[in-house]
């Protein structure tokens, strides 16, 4: 009688199994990628919107606190060094004690509460019709009122599925964040 050897087979994958899977997972990732990208790109307009609600709820919280006019305007201080109100909110903002409401930062009377660097690259920051940048400088009073309605929109360029979010105020001040509050603009 003879004797059969069977042979064994050596654990890991053969090249057909490899290629298999590989497909699968090309497959899986070209119909997974573009809604991934449109939820992160909606996030991170989210996270930006709010991150502008923070520093609008920081000044006027700041202008009761102190019981003077605080103010909110464009600035790339948070980049570039100099408290000047300047550009559009897209490029950064701060947030200033401002005792005669201009857009000046008073060396003698004024003081810079906060910076914020400015808006990632291809996000634009508008006025509700999305039909001129956004570059108003927001005083609160003492009494915590801003006097005056506004709307902020922040619109992403990556993904035009994303709905626009802004930052909405009223004139006794109080802001809040709205969804699709607004078409973003296009090109």
């Amino acid at each position: 009688m003879g004797q059969f050897f069977l042979a064994r087979r050596k654990p890991g994958f053969t090249l057909i199994e490899l290629l298999v899977v590989l497909s699968v997972v090309a497959i899986i990732l070209s119909v997974a990628a573009p809604p991934l990208r449109q939820l992160l790109q909606s996030n991170l307009l989210r996270t930006e919107t709010r991150r502008l609600l923070v520093a609008i709820n920081l000044a006027r919280s700041e202008a009761i606190a102190r019981n003077q006019p605080v103010s909110l305007c464009p600035s790339s201080i948070a980049t570039s060094g100099p408290a000047v109100c300047s550009g559009n909110y897209a490029g950064g903002w701060m947030v200033f004690s401002n005792r005669d409401r201009d857009r000046t930062v008073d060396v003698s009377t004024d003081v810079v509460i906060e910076a914020f660097a400015g808006l990632p690259t291809g996000f634009t920051l508008t006025n509700r019709a999305g039909t001129r940048d956004a570059s108003e400088l927001i005083t609160y009073l003492p009494d915590g009122s801003s006097g005056r309605n506004l709307t902020l929109k922040i619109c992403s360029g990556f993904s035009a599925a994303a709905a626009s979010w802004s930052v909405v105020m009223s004139r006794v001040g109080r802001p809040r964040v709205a969804r699709g509050w607004g078409e973003c603009p296009t090109g």
